[in-house]
This record gives structure tokens, sequence and C-alpha cells, in this order.
């Protein structure tokens, strides 16, 4: 519980962040989910259709500080390698 009128606002903006946040993680993992469903049933080409969505929703989370740039970096490099070994 917060102690005073400033403490309340930081608290509803961070409760804001939160959601925002969550909301694109959540996207990250989407599209993560289904390439890698395209990749399992074999169809690489699909995965690379969706690929730059993946991207999209990343480079998002990762400009706004949700995740940690190098993070980013390292989500898109390890799917695009498992992208380009199937097939």
């Amino acid at each position: 519980m917060p102690n005073t009128r400033s403490a309340a606002r930081q608290l509803r903006k961070s409760l804001r962040r939160r959601r925002r946040n969550d909301l694109r993680k959540s996207a990250i993992r989407y599209w993560r989910k289904q390439i890698l469903k395209l990749l399992e049933a074999g169809n690489r080409e699909e995965a690379q259709k969706l690929f730059p969505n993946f991207q999209k929703a990343v480079d998002k989370a990762a400009s706004h500080g949700a995740i940690h740039p190098n993070k980013a970096d390292r989500l898109k490099a390890r799917l695009w390698k498992r992208i380009a070994s199937v097939g």
C-alpha cells in the first residue's frame, strides 16, 4: 500500500508498464511457437514467411525496454539458425 500520492501514481504507472511489457513478451512467445510448429512439420518456407513478424515483436520489445537488446539479438539469431537447419 503506497504511503503518498506520488507513490500511488508510481504504482499505477508500474502496473501499466508491466501489462504492456507482458503483452510484448507474449507476442514474442506466440510467434516463436508458431514458427517452431511449422518447423516440426517440416514447413520451412512458411516459417521463413512468419519470421519477420517474430522479428518485429522482438525488436519492439527491445526498443521499449521489455527485454534487453542483447537478448533480442540472441532470440532472433537462434531461431533463424533453426530455420536454416531445417530442410
